[in-house]
């Protein structure tokens, strides 16, 4: 890397759109919310009573 390259306007331009290029492929790979597993839409309890 080279310590004493300057920045210009097109690198900083490069940088930005390599940047949001790698933000929109991050967050496109994530799962969407409705491909989750459902759980049981109720759930039954047992309880025993101690006399």
């Amino acid at each position: 890397m080279r310590v004493h390259t300057k920045w210009t306007p097109s690198g900083i331009i490069l940088w930005l759109i390599a940047a949001v290029v790698a933000t929109l492929v991050v967050c496109n790979r994530t799962r969407p919310p409705d491909a989750r597993p459902k759980g049981p839409a109720e759930i039954e309890f047992e309880v025993e009573t101690v006399e």
